[in-house]
């Protein structure tokens, strides 16, 4: 076996390396597995050098390598970049058919990638199983159970690996992580383990401060090889041991063997390379004091977690002494920088601790799934046993989405007093400043248990003239980083408005990987800013009419409308709210204000078109869709419309049937045709029927392109052919049916029309008159056939 593996990859895992030395003994020789040329599995806790012995068994077997993060491939739509005709994989392979493909974090893809990987194991590539006969799979992944990392087991693994091994599998088979519904997902699929258990589980021990103390003094001494093997002026290295350490030290607080050994080297070089002298030597030394300092600061240090725990940072300072044979760097002391943080004074109040609130979640009215869903992970902060139990980690965090005023940051901090925590808050220009987030993030370490909340994640600024998202390579680190213990946890709760929006790093499965939709606000919260009202000087209000009149407002929008009541009451010198101020500053605050007559040429010929057009939307509506309640048809001009008919949000559906797309498909065509039939075809087509034939054309469309309904073209996605194979697919039979359906729709919103005209003009003459009806209203129209 290469020196280099057992002298530096297998500094501290002597048995691990000697079972590797195994396998590499039989590589190539005794193959049992159809579909590749061998796999190798690799695992053991964070920090242990799983890498770095991946990447010099792939040296010393000279194998060019693919390395795949399996994070970026955490759901089921990724299948076809990775393992496609096209994918990652199939275009690497044809290149290096005699490479190594690295599959880390094999734990955190799709389960239906872990079965793609298995298959292809096993029996290679679909329709082309020769594809990956020469090719080396590696599957790295971290233990993160105690039990399975504990020196005791590790030691009974490696005295009977074929017994333990499969006690670690049937283990790994029961381990899990909530996924987005809260329910325990595997992290294995059970076709991967079966493959895994079929050759042989390097299983590393945990590194300790001295094993990775020693294997930075292999780096070390390797680095000033490279050096007088390629410089003029030597290189000697004094006291290597404390040197190394000291060396160690800076990389602090995130200590592991890969990063070590891929940046001390270069480090070293700068430090050498700098004023570096024509003759004589250079001496790298430690001084006596930093000496003695690090024997009695570390002489008992093992833990490595405490560096990142307790966020423990070193810088080195150097002195150089120039003589006539040899130059001296001399590391004269190592300074700890202190756990105290001295913020810029802007942003000294970021940095605020928040003390936990008084609102909870009795206080916040509406939202009770969100509150359910809320509630649920806040018992899992608490629930200590239930995580020993099932052998895992809290989650790192939670993304809480939905509309802008939908209340999200009030459930975040409300879920802060309802967990009992203080929180730190940081929004807009904050998540740029990448030195405030690590900033942030040290100072919640130092307080845990903690929250931090970071509010509107899904913000853009301007960075170099580019409409950028946030930056996340702090904030990723910072998360990673972060303690989980039940005793001692950082919780990182973030809002946005749009979930695609967020920046997808973040929501790596071990990052942020809780998520909770809050959407519009129900009857219930609507109720609550309705009753505002009532605390006004007011005459008798019907509460629930102006409840329902509410609905599709958010949070800000509601919370306008006591004071827009009260502003106009007093310009009307009024002394009391009513009924009519309330409607009317509803739908101004909807729909724009109200236009002025004297703006408006041909008014009164508009108002009449108008009252046409909606009465036969309206109409049609009540007889085509009678479950769709209407809230109000009014021919009032205001800034964003001429007229309109709304509809009660909660009856309106997401979830549409075939047969109530072309009823909403007639509805949206019965305007126009309305008007057509009352001033003829000269007058009665106009352009106030734009976005009724803008939302006609989209419901044909949706029907054949995106849900398969047509008859001639069911149960294809269009759309999708369209986008991923070919833009061209099914053109012209698209422009044919979407005419059919739209034919269709003039054709019975024309008969319901016919049908019910006296029925329209009565209700067309009423808006003439009124200008405004209510949904009530118009139900007792229907039901009372107009007079001849």
């Amino acid at each position: 076996m290469d020196t280099t593996i057992t002298d530096l990859a297998s500094k501290g895992q002597e048995r691990p390396a000697a079972l590797l030395e195994q396998w590499l003994g039989r590589f190539g020789q005794c193959p049992h597995f159809g579909g590749v040329a061998d796999l190798l599995v690799i695992a053991g806790p964070p920090a242990s050098g799983k890498k770095l012995m991946m990447l010099q068994t792939l040296a010393h077997l000279g194998r060019e390598r693919l390395h795949l993060h399996m994070g970026e491939f955490a759901f089921a739509d990724d299948a076809e970049r990775l393992l496609g005709t096209k994918g990652i994989l199939t275009r690497w392979v044809t290149e290096h058919p005699e490479g190594a493909i690295v599959f880390e974090d094999i734990d955190e893809a799709d389960h239906a990638i872990q079965r793609a990987v298995a298959a292809i194991i096993t029996d290679g590539a679909p329709g082309a199983s020769e594809r990956y006969g020469r090719t080396l799979f590696v599957l790295l992944f971290k233990i993160k159970s105690p039990e399975w990392v504990d020196k005791q087991f590790l030691d009974r693994y490696y005295d009977q690996p074929l017994l333990e091994q499969a006690h670690l599998y049937e283990g790994l088979a029961t381990t899990g992580m909530p996924d987005e519904s809260g329910i325990l997902r595997a992290l294995f699929d059970p076709e991967l383990l079966n493959v895994m258990s079929e050759t042989d589980l390097i299983l590393l021990y945990p590194h300790d401060l001295q094993t990775l103390r020693a294997i930075t003094e292999q780096i070390l001494q390797t680095a000033a090889a490279h050096w007088n093997t390629f410089r003029p002026v030597p290189l000697e290295v004094r006291h290597p041991s404390e040197l190394a350490l000291a060396l160690l030290l800076s990389f602090s607080p995130y200590l592991n063997t890969t990063r070590v050994a891929h940046r001390l080297p270069a480090y070293l070089f700068d430090l050498a390379a700098a004023d570096m002298p024509e003759t004589g030597r250079i001496v790298l030394d430690v001084s006596k004091d930093a000496r003695n300092w690090l024997r009695s600061t570390f002489a008992d240090e093992s833990d490595l977690k405490a560096f990142g725990k307790y966020d423990r940072r070193f810088s080195l300072n150097w002195e150089r002494h120039v003589g006539k044979e040899c130059t001296e760097l001399r590391l004269r002391d190592i300074e700890e920088h202190s756990q105290e943080i001295t913020p810029l004074s802007t942003q000294s109040d970021r940095l605020t601790i928040h003390p936990v609130g008084r609102t909870g979640f009795d206080a916040i009215a509406g939202q009770n799934r969100v509150k359910q869903q809320l509630a649920s992970l806040v018992a899992l902060l608490h629930n200590d046993r239930g995580l020993k139990t099932f052998g895992i980690t809290l989650p790192k965090g939670l993304l809480l989405y939905g509309p802008e005023g939908v209340g999200k940051t009030l459930l975040v901090k409300a879920f802060a007093k309802e967990a009992g925590l203080p929180y730190l808050y940081l929004r807009g220009s904050d998540l740029f400043n990448e030195e405030l987030i690590e900033a942030a993030f040290q100072r919640a370490r130092q307080a845990a248990p903690l929250l931090v909340i970071l509010d509107n994640v899904d913000v853009k600024g301007i960075i170099e003239g580019n409409y950028t998202p946030i930056p996340t390579e702090a904030l990723d680190a910072a998360i990673d980083g972060s303690p989980d213990s039940p005793e001692n946890f950082v919780f990182t709760v973030m809002t946005a408005q749009h979930k695609e929006e967020v920046p997808a790093a973040l929501m790596h499965p071990g990052r942020i990987d809780q998520f909770v939709e809050v959407p519009e606000l129900d009857r219930e919260a609507r109720l609550f800013f309705a009753k505002q009202l009532l605390e006004k000087p007011h005459e008798k209000i019907d509460i629930e009419r102006i409840t329902r009149y509410m609905s599709g407002m958010n949070g800000y929008e509601l919370g306008r409308i006591a004071k827009a009541c009260a502003l106009e009451a007093i310009k009307q010198n009024k002394a009391t709210l009513d009924e009519q101020i309330i409607i009317d500053q509803i739908n101004t605050i909807k729909y724009g204000s109200r236009l002025e007559k004297k703006r408006l040429k041909n008014f009164e010929e508009d108002l009449q078109r108008s009252a046409y057009h909606e009465a036969a939307h309206a109409v049609t509506s009540m007889v085509l869709l009678p479950e769709v309640e209407i809230e109000q048809v009014t021919v009032i001009p205001r800034s964003e419309t001429l007229g309109l008919v709304s509809y009660t949000q909660e009856q309106l559906q997401a979830n549409m049937s075939a047969d109530e797309l072309r009823a909403n498909i007639a509805v949206s065509l019965a305007g126009r045709l309305a008007t057509v039939k009352q001033y003829g075809e000269g007058e009665g087509i106009e352009t106030g029927a734009y976005n009724d034939l803008q939302q006609a054309t989209l419901y044909a469309y949706s029907a054949v392109a995106q849900y398969g309904m047509d008859s001639e073209l069911q149960n294809i996605s269009i759309e999708m052919l369209q986008q991923n194979v070919s833009n061209t697919l099914f053109d012209t039979q698209l422009q044919s049916r979407i005419a059919v359906w739209i034919a269709e729709g003039t054709a019975r919103a024309k008969e319901v029309i016919d049908t019910h005209w006296a029925l329209i003009e009565t209700v067309a003459q009423r808006l003439i008159a009124v200008e405004f009806i209510e949904g009530s209203e118009l139900k007792s129209l229907l039901k009372t056939p107009p007079s001849a």
